[in-house]
């Protein structure tokens, strides 16, 4: 296993630029399902690195018997926003070019989920909705293409985002003795607030440590898409935002530090911040490293928001959809499976149902870092909650960016107004959009 500070460089230089053999329990759905026979092809898994790609080939074949070589990996080692590139480059070049299953990521991959002669609709595999009743709905949602609205590809993983506090330092500037306590203290925008003030009050620290981490949460917020046709929906949204993010900068209830900075992650083992928001991937990551571990709890925070995660789509030029179609059953349908990767690879994965199940059995242990909490409980809670059904556009990255870096911008001075902030914000998201850098 990667160390984690191999892990923060890794994911450093992707921010900057989801049975079916003997013993286990979904054969039924593959048998009435399926709507293609087993060529005796390998699947060609096509990824940006073999982080997820590897250990999952690793157990499906060792659970089901498959051998080895019948899972062929593709990995362009790199990070995975540099990943549409290669995967452009690797499907355009050559037809020839093996791809059975594509690991996509929203940020960039409605690309590829758009166009129906690079991934198929999971219909085409014999699927529908039903078979994904179990996962939570916005691991479903997400893989939605964004122009017909079709399924084209489903995540084995929840991401769930949490905000992770201080529990020594809640106790001594809040009188918090409790996750339960902290929640209350944090569970809308105007507890979040009226909490970092009172902190502030008491001689503590910022409560939260970068306006991206607060954004992240923020932004989940929404309940419209950010375009409805060529029509830009956000101006309230934003505007709101921008006053919120002022008054959190100008009092210093967070910090002016930088995600995915040395200092950001040095925060970790200081008295400075109180709390961080990180999703389900980033609370080991980032917190693990430093004299502070074990003095962390998690709770669902102001907004149900999700960070990252991967999705599975099947490739046009598939020739095995049934093999394929068995690996995305594996991970997404058989809860045994799931159940057992997951304690496994201490991974939180889309399987409500499966994710229930440990949690009720006890079987994971919790995290070192949260002091032994289990912190499988928060994420469900989180995961339950998350909707995105009908808000998401191809746009939805550039434009999130767009807003993270221009309220910055505003808070720390650089416009008169946020007004001005947001016309010159809007400039921008129109000029993307004309100039077609989404196709």
């Amino acid at each position: 296993m990667m160390n984690n500070k191999g892990k923060k460089f890794l994911m450093i230089s992707a921010v900057f630029a989801a049975g079916i053999a003997a013993g286990y329990g979904a054969m039924g759905l593959l048998d009435k399902k399926n709507t293609a026979s087993d060529t005796g092809k390998p699947v060609t898994i096509l990824c940006w690195n073999e982080d997820n790609s590897r250990p999952m080939a690793d157990f499906f074949c060792r659970e089901t018997g498959t051998d080895p070589s019948q899972i062929v990996i593709k990995s362009f080692n790199t990070g995975g926003y540099q990943a549409a590139e290669y995967y452009r480059d690797y499907l355009n070049n050559d037809p020839a070019n093996e791809a059975d299953i594509i690991f996509l990521e929203p940020d960039w991959g409605y690309e590829f989920l758009n166009d129906d002669s690079v991934t198929v609709p999971l219909r085409e595999l014999g699927y529908d909705d039903s078979d994904f009743s179990d996962l939570y709905s916005y691991t479903v949602d997400t893989g939605r293409s964004t122009a017909t609205g079709e399924l084209k590809a489903v995540s084995w993983q929840a991401c769930p985002g949490t905000f992770c506090y201080r529990e020594d330092l809640a106790k001594k500037y809040l009188g918090v003795r409790s996750p339960s306590e902290m929640g209350e203290k944090v569970k809308n925008w105007d507890s979040f607030l009226k909490t970092a003030e009172e902190l502030k009050a008491s001689g503590g620290p910022a409560l939260s440590a970068t306006l991206q981490g607060v954004w992240h949460a923020y932004s989940a917020g929404r309940t419209l898409p950010w375009m409805l046709g060529e029509e830009f929906t956000g101006d309230d949204f934003i505007l709101e935002y921008a006053g919120f993010a002022k008054k959190l900068y100008d009092n210093e209830y967070i910090t002016h530090d930088h995600q995915w900075t040395d200092t950001w992650f040095g925060l970790a083992d200081t008295d400075e911040v109180m709390g961080f928001f990180l999703s389900s991937w980033g609370i080991d990551m980032i917190l693990s490293d430093y004299g502070t571990n074990g003095k962390w709890k998690c709770v669902a925070g102001p907004s149900d928001y999700y960070w990252g995660g991967t999705w599975l789509a099947v490739a046009g030029r598939c020739d095995n959809r049934a093999k394929a179609k068995e690996f995305i059953d594996f991970f997404t349908a058989d809860i045994k499976a799931i159940e057992t990767y997951s304690l496994e690879n201490d991974e939180f994965m889309s399987n409500k149902k499966a994710m229930q199940n440990i949690i009720v059995s006890g079987k994971h242990k919790g995290a070192e870092v949260l002091g032994g909490q289990e912190q499988y409980e928060v994420f469900d809670k989180v995961s339950s909650a998350i909707y995105v059904d009908g808000i998401i556009t191809p746009y939805d990255a550039v434009i999130y960016n767009a807003v993270d870096s221009d309220v910055e911008a505003y808070a720390d001075g650089f416009y008169e107004s946020p007004e001005e902030m947001l016309d010159f914000m809007k400039d921008e998201i129109s000029y993307d959009i004309e100039t077609e850098i989404f196709t």
